[in-house]
């Protein structure tokens, strides 16, 4: 059974990030988003019997493709843009002078 370009990304991505839960993470953040997954029902199959992807790794794929979910809401935070705005505020008060 050939791979899809899903799996092969994914054991890509798994081998890439390692013991790095963070970057394992930032990648299923690129996949898992408020409306769903990427993932067939195959590819999760073929994923969870990939020996090159951990189980750990296997273990946070599952939880994070399931909406509502700590590791769903975690990953697909880590979508959203990031608001900086008040730290350039501060910023610029401190270029002119100004106190925090």
């Amino acid at each position: 059974m050939a791979l899809s370009q899903t799996v092969r990304y994914t054991i890509r991505a798994s081998e890439h990030s390692g013991v790095d839960l963070v970057l394992w993470l930032r990648y299923l953040s690129k996949w898992v988003d408020p409306s769903g997954n990427i993932f067939s029902e195959r590819d999760i199959a073929q994923i969870m019997k990939e020996k090159r992807i951990t189980p750990f790794q296997k273990v946070i794929l599952s939880r994070a493709i399931i909406p509502g979910t700590p590791t769903n809401e975690f990953v697909v935070k880590m979508r959203q843009p990031y608001d900086n705005s008040k730290i350039l505020e501060m910023i610029e008060r401190l270029k002119a002078g100004g106190d925090e």
